[in-house]
């Protein structure tokens, strides 16, 4: 007991780098246990007199990684980790471009979660699940992260290896996210919706295709049922979320990232790519 409080406390500073609607949930599991350092592209975190951060939990959206990187690289200490929690493919390459691969972390965050104005709504205070990465003074302040999370109230779990996380979480996103944007569809209305579930369930399938390819078993005929268990109790999806708002989406780091990962596995996935268009479309 003395030890993982002893190793809590030697956390002592996390940025969180995004303050969305998931960095808003995010700090409310932080806040009061770590020197919690909050971070958007209206407030620069750190001056030249304050100590630096020793995690920086990444939850901008995936074309906000440029930006999200080089604060990290400015704010985080030796030895500090990154922590990417964001959706789609491609993450880890670009935030380990700027700090160094071995310190990055890749998990997922299960929760919906929507920001109105300064309120947030959320489903509760969710599951993260954070890879264990190379770097031995990274890996131990992952550790650390984890247990204020789980302290907050958040399910944490850290494995050696996220990507079957990230391939689950995928198949959702990719057969949720663009079929509610697509439709104007609230998550359970996408369950009864004549055209929109099973588009739904094709991309589920499609994706899960590509995922076996990448090296994580998930077999398409049931990719369905793991969709349809999340739409149940989480009302909007982010994506319906950003088209209603005249936001740009993730729909080119989920189904555009799936498209191109079974192209380079000589795996297709046109529906996949499809979808992409037509998201991409509608803020044309």
């Amino acid at each position: 007991m003395r030890r993982a409080a002893a190793e809590t406390r030697r956390l002592i500073r996390v940025a969180i780098i995004g303050m969305g609607a998931i960095g808003h949930v995010v700090a409310k599991a932080l806040d009061g246990r770590v020197g919690l350092v909050r971070v958007d592209r209206t407030r620069w975190p750190l001056t030249d007199a304050e100590p630096a951060v020793d995690a920086a939990v990444v939850c901008v959206k995936t074309y906000g990684n440029a930006w999200a990187a080089e604060v990290a690289r400015r704010i985080l200490a030796p030895g500090g980790v990154i922590v990417t929690i964001q959706n789609g493919l491609g993450n880890v390459e670009t935030l380990g471009a700027a700090v160094g691969p071995s310190r990055v972390a890749l998990g997922v965050i299960y929760v919906g979660a929507e920001l109105s104005g300064v309120e947030l709504e959320a489903t509760g205070p969710g599951r993260v699940e954070i890879g264990r990465p190379e770097d031995p003074a990274a890996r131990a302040h992952v550790e650390g992260l984890a247990r204020v999370l789980a302290a907050g109230g958040m399910t944490v779990g850290v494995v050696d290896d996220p990507w079957p996380s990230v391939w689950r979480k995928l198949v959702v996103n990719a057969a949720m996210n663009p079929t509610t944007a697509l439709f104007g569809l609230h998550n359970p209305e996408l369950l009864e919706h004549p055209a929109g579930r099973p588009l739904a369930d094709e991309l589920a399938r499609e994706t899960a295709s590509v995922a076996t390819a990448a090296g994580v078993p998930i077999d398409p005929e049931k990719a369905p049922e793991m969709w349809h268990s999340v739409a149940a109790f989480v009302n909007r999806s982010s994506m319906l979320q950003d088209v209603e708002a005249g936001r740009t989406t993730e729909v080119d780091a989920i189904n555009g990232a799936v498209a191109r990962e079974g192209a380079r596995r000589g795996v297709a996935a046109p529906l996949n790519d499809a979808v992409r268009v037509l998201v991409e479309s509608l803020a044309a």
